[in-house]
Parts: structure tokens; sequence; C-alpha cells
């Protein structure tokens, strides 16, 4: 139950799904997994979407930041 309310917090801090977290979220998670791709199958690793994928997560959080200290 507590790993729920962590992603409640996390991704769900007014009672909605905030757009621009859960992006971050998925996209941090989606290249984890393509980078580990290749030990489970004969699948090669392109740079640039490993690279494309953190970016994208890391821009997100920073946008989500940066409205945060907009707001306030």
């Amino acid at each position: 139950m507590l790993l729920f309310q962590i992603i409640k917090d996390t991704l769900k801090p007014k009672g909605i799904w905030e757009h621009k977290r859960l992006a971050s979220f998925t996209s941090f998670w989606v290249s984890v997994i393509y980078a580990f791709c290749p030990l489970f199958t004969t699948f090669v690793v392109q740079e640039f979407v490993f690279w494309g994928f953190l970016t994208f997560s890391a821009t997100s959080m920073g946008l989500t930041v940066l409205n945060k200290k907009i707001e306030i």
C-alpha cells in the first residue's frame, strides 16, 4: 500500500493525473527497460534513442519545476 501512496502523491498531487509528471516517469522507465533489452534478446540499442528518452524525462521534470516556481 505504501508504493501506491507514493505513486499517488507523486503523479497525482491535486487528485488528477499530471501529464508532465506521468510523461517523465514513463519515459525514464522506458529508457531503463530499453537499455537492458540486450540482456534478454539479440536487440541492438541505439544510443540516440536512449539519450532521447532520458532527455525527454529531464525536460519534463524541468518544466514541472519551472511551472511550480512561476505559480508561487
